[in-house]
């Protein structure tokens, strides 16, 4: 009997949590934006403002540029942040790499999913103590899975010395792009696991 009821008291609570989540759906990343936003109107409206003026603004939404990390929630951080002012310049040849690889269509800048972090964020997400998310000189972004890795790789390879392009890959879907040096690397930090070092029948 007791066994009985603990499994109805079990049954009664998945049922009711599923009626808060039909009637109460999770916050989308836009709504979750839109919050933050409204507390933070005029730093944002500053950084936007300066990246119009450097010719940039319209690369990506300001939405996907302000995302700190994945892991915002498991490291109890905030989900968006503006970097501070004298960090601002860095991310600069970042933007304009990125704005080629959108025409090459080879990503999304909608796909953001980290721009500047702070020494806090940066650490508990697994960055180095250099590393160049620190310097608002990085991003992460989600690849779309119908452009192949191999074409990033030759982008990075043919234009990456001139543009002194940092291209990271922490799986063939998530990778890191960086205007801090030529150089690439893989899911061990190491240039031997970069999937431009893979022959192209592997990718």
């Amino acid at each position: 009997m007791n066994r009985r009821r603990a499994l109805i008291a079990l049954l009664s609570l998945l049922l009711l949590a599923a009626c808060q989540r039909a009637l109460f759906p999770p916050e989308t990343a836009e709504q979750r934006f839109a919050r933050w936003h409204r507390d933070h109107a005029a730093e944002a409206a500053a950084y936007q403002d300066w990246l119009a003026s450097q010719g940039v603004a319209e690369v990506m939404p300001l939405s996907s540029l302000l995302r700190t990390s994945r892991r915002w929630q498991r490291c109890e951080a905030a989900e968006f942040a503006v970097p501070p002012q004298a960090e601002w310049a860095g991310i600069l040849p970042t933007l304009r790499l990125l704005r080629q690889l959108q025409a090459e269509g080879l990503v999304d800048g909608r796909r953001i999913r980290s721009g500047w972090r702070d020494a806090h964020t940066n650490a508990c997400s697994g960055g180095s103590t250099r590393s160049q998310h620190l310097r608002n000189r990085a991003l992460d972004l989600d690849l779309d899975p119908a452009v192949p890795p191999e074409r990033l790789c030759g982008y990075w390879r043919r234009h990456g010395p001139a543009l002194r392009m940092g291209l990271g890959f922490y799986s063939t879907g998530h990778i890191h792009i960086d205007t801090a040096g030529f150089r690439t690397w893989g899911n061990d930090h190491t240039r031997r696991t970069s999937l431009c070092m893979q022959p192209p029948h592997s990718l």
